[in-house]
């Protein structure tokens, strides 16, 4: 069962700026260019070292081209003729020095990711011993674009040693490229949700949605009524959904007080991609949306959140089996809506 995007409510607040900075932060051969490996099937081992990475296990890691490789079988490289591939085993790992970095500054990685055809390898990425995205990788087929996928960090030293792993059983391979980073200047984060005080709502402020997925419901969270709207793909005259083509009802989760335990109730799911996409809105305005939904298991059900080019990557299962967590989007409106 695969739980996924469940509830929405969206806020409104007063206009702000972002600020960023002009320091020049690099990663060395992000899209694998500086190299072309001819013998097959394009092991490290076997060929040279990656200009900008070193690998652990040189006999698990290595590049393919775009067209007849072994690992890179499907989909469309993303950035230039080469993807980095990690296929699973002891110590299969790919290692490179964030370099530039501002102390304080917080910082967004952004890359593709894809699989060989018909694995599940599992990809885990750590900035300096410290996890940012642990989660299974499926492929993409075909023609299809690579997975993007991106993740936060904040520097605490000028370079950061940034680790990518694939630690799943069997014979998976993991498949990278395309990587950039930039001061981070995203409306997106994400945090617990364990009961009313911490869904992030509050009758202070002015609210412009405010909906229960997955029922007839209606659910109060701290004198805001979350409308009930039930069916799989919920829609309304201020809003619509894709994706979301299956209803799960009366799930088994933690949240346990009156208002978060409705909303928490019954869930849409399903899609890839599922998309959201809310109406009404005033240009120039800032508005605050939250996405709401519970962990299904103590595992590793990543997805990637994304309005245009802003993504961030988040496990849904961060803080565990049948724990809340609430997905935020900040945002300065560039028309009357959003996807």
């Amino acid at each position: 069962m695969r739980k996924c995007v469940s509830r929405i409510v969206v806020v409104g607040l007063a206009l702000s700026a972002w600020l960023s900075s002009s320091t020049a932060q690099t990663i060395i051969n992000p899209s694998f260019e500086a190299e072309s490996f001819g013998n097959f099937p394009g092991y490290i081992s076997g060929n040279s070292t990656i200009t900008g990475w070193s690998a652990v296990n040189s006999s698990r890691a290595g590049l393919n081209p775009a067209g007849g490789s072994p690992f890179a079988d499907n989909g469309v490289i993303p950035a230039g003729a080469n993807v980095a591939f990690l296929q699973n085993g002891p110590d299969s790992s790919l290692r490179t020095l964030i370099t530039g970095l501002t102390i304080g500054e917080t910082y967004k990685v952004n890359f593709r990711v894809n699989a060989r055809n018909g694995n599940t390898p599992r990809l885990d990425v750590d900035i300096d011993g410290f996890n940012r995205i642990n989660t299974a990788v499926t492929s993409v087929g075909g023609g299809n674009a690579y997975k993007y996928f991106a993740f936060d960090f904040t520097a605490t030293a000028t370079d950061h040693l940034m680790a990518l792993r694939n630690d799943a059983g069997g014979d998976n391979t993991v498949l990278i490229d395309d990587f950039s980073i930039a001061v981070r200047n995203s409306g997106w984060s994400y945090a617990a949700w364990t009961d009313n005080a911490s869904a992030g709502v509050d009758n202070t402020k002015i609210y412009t949605h405010a909906i229960n997925f997955g029922t007839a419901v209606s659910a109060t969270i701290n004198g805001v009524v979350f409308a009930g709207v039930n069916g799989a793909n919920p829609s309304g005259p201020t809003f619509s959904t894709t994706g979301l083509g299956a209803q799960f009802n009366n799930d088994a989760n933690n949240l346990n007080e009156t208002g978060s335990r409705q909303l928490a109730n019954n869930f849409v799911y399903n899609g890839f991609p599922a998309t959201i996409t809310i109406n009404g809105l005033i240009t120039g305005a800032e508005y605050v949306a939250n996405i709401y939904s519970v962990g299904w298991e103590n595992g590793t059900r990543a997805a990637t959140f994304s309005v245009g080019s802003d993504r961030l990557t988040v496990n849904q299962d961060h803080f565990g089996d049948n724990n809340g967590i609430r997905f935020t989007y900040r945002y300065i409106a560039s028309g009357s809506s959003v996807t």
